[in-house]
């Protein structure tokens, strides 16, 4: 059976034969809420992999942490050791695996002056001023120590962000993976658009320029390219000048266990987000604007994530709930989810769990992006008119139920998992072959 016969079913045993070296990969089932079918590789070289990311994300607080710990959690499950490197907010214990490198605040709004010396260097030395954030010796240190023995197998550029280790990262590994979650030079070039302030636009479509250089040399130099959606896979081939080493994932959410609806819910429409990101703030904006204006007053919206305080007061019927532990209790206490993102790239995982709790929905375009298989409970508009009668709409249809969530959310995570196995596997053969030349040399 082929590997992709195999998706998205029930368990099965799947063998093919990348580079003449046959890889048998086994997908057994798992128990909800929040483990799903998981892919492992049987009898294959267990590779040392170096994951360079920008904030460890055990915590989860974002929705790039949890892509970051999907791909993870998946390379682990194929039966490889992988060490994570990253800055962390506070200092605070880390799991095993991880490596704090350095505590840093590393969002603009919080770290005092050093945004103005990232700045600086970021023009001195011509580089976007989302990557220099996370340039940092120690950094580099820290990987250097742990190829110091021996080269690791992969090296793992999490985010282009990281793209400032290219130039040691065959120092480092046997081979580079880069993990797109966005195609950064779109994403900056879109919000320059939305900028109504001169300097703000033209610092965007600097960000945008550089990160179109950083992109490319990074397509054209790394062994592969994982991106999170069609639309990046087709920019980064072109980048590359070839789609045999850009590969799309089919990045899961959360697993959530069955809840019904409540039988009075907190919030009649649910925003859930990380709204202090301008990318998701622009959103939220001409939600606020357009959206609600036109939504009956008594309606209650209940707005969570990092960034909504701000919005407390603009609306009587608005309330910004800040940062919330659990999701879940959230979306069991709205009886609608919207998604209005108007700026974006990559994929949004607040959809993908939004699907995956069976959560009736609506959502731009720009919100659905990615996601090919939607389910009939999420709505999609681009018009604030028809948006806020969607929303409407929604709210007087039956809730979905439970369990279409779970399969669509088994689904995808098996997807995923044997998706990025299948590329390790695709990687382990000639890693193997470096090894054995290395040995025969030091022999």
């Amino acid at each position: 059976m082929s590997l992709k016969a195999a998706l998205p079913g029930g368990p099965e045993l799947m063998a093919f034969e990348p580079n003449r070296r046959v890889r048998c990969y086994h997908a057994r089932s798992m128990e909800v809420p929040r483990l799903a079918p998981e892919p492992i590789i049987c009898g294959a070289l267990e590779m040392k992999v170096l994951f360079a990311t920008t904030s460890l994300p055990h915590l989860q607080t974002t929705g790039g942490e949890i892509a970051s710990q999907a791909f993870i959690d998946a390379i682990r499950k194929a039966g490889h050791n992988v060490e994570v490197f990253g800055f962390v907010r506070t200092a605070a214990p880390v799991p095993a695996g991880s490596i704090a490198v350095a505590t840093r605040a590393i969002e603009t709004r919080i770290a005092g002056i050093s945004r103005y010396a990232w700045l600086a260097r970021a023009l001195v030395r011509n580089r976007p001023y989302a990557c220099q954030k996370f340039v940092s010796t120690q950094y580099l240190r820290q990987l250097r120590r742990q190829s110091s023995h021996r080269k690791a197998d992969i090296l793992v550029l999490d985010h282009a962000r990281m793209g400032w280790l290219l130039p040691y990262a065959r120092d480092l590994a046997l081979s580079v993976v880069l993990i797109a979650h966005n195609h950064e030079a779109k994403l900056f070039a879109d919000q320059a658009r939305g900028q109504g302030r001169a300097l703000h636009r033209q610092a965007f479509k600097r960000e945008s320029r550089l990160f179109h250089e950083l992109e490319a040399r990074l397509a054209r130099e790394v062994d592969q390219v994982w991106t999170l959606s069609a639309a990046e896979q087709a920019a980064f081939r072109d980048m590359a000048g070839s789609s045999r080493k850009i590969a799309r994932m089919d990045l899961p959410g959360l697993i959530f266990a069955p809840f019904p609806a409540p039988a009075e819910a907190e919030f009649d429409i649910g925003l859930l987000g990380t709204w202090d990101w301008s990318v998701n703030g622009q959103g939220l904006d001409w939600f606020i604007q357009k959206i609600v204006p036109k939504l009956p007053t008594h309606l209650r919206i209940g707005i969570a994530g990092r960034g909504s305080e701000r919005i407390n007061g603009l609306h009587p019927n608005l309330r910004g709930l800040g940062y919330v532990d659990d999701p879940a209790a959230f979306l069991r206490q709205s009886r609608v989810l919207a998604i209005p993102s108007t700026v974006g790239a990559g994929i949004q995982l607040k959809t993908i769990n939004a699907i995956s709790a069976a959560m009736p929905t609506v959502s731009t375009t720009i919100g659905v992006r990615g996601i090919t298989d939607l389910p009939r409970y999420v709505q999609i508009s681009d018009s604030p008119e028809q948006f806020a009668q969607k929303l409407l709409d929604q709210m007087d249809a039956p809730r979905p139920s439970a369990d279409a969530g779970q399969q669509w959310a088994r689904n995808r995570q098996l997807r995923f998992g044997t998706q990025v196995a299948e590329q390790l596997a695709i990687m382990a053969a000639p890693i193997a072959d470096a090894r054995q030349v290395a040995a025969d040399f030091a022999r």
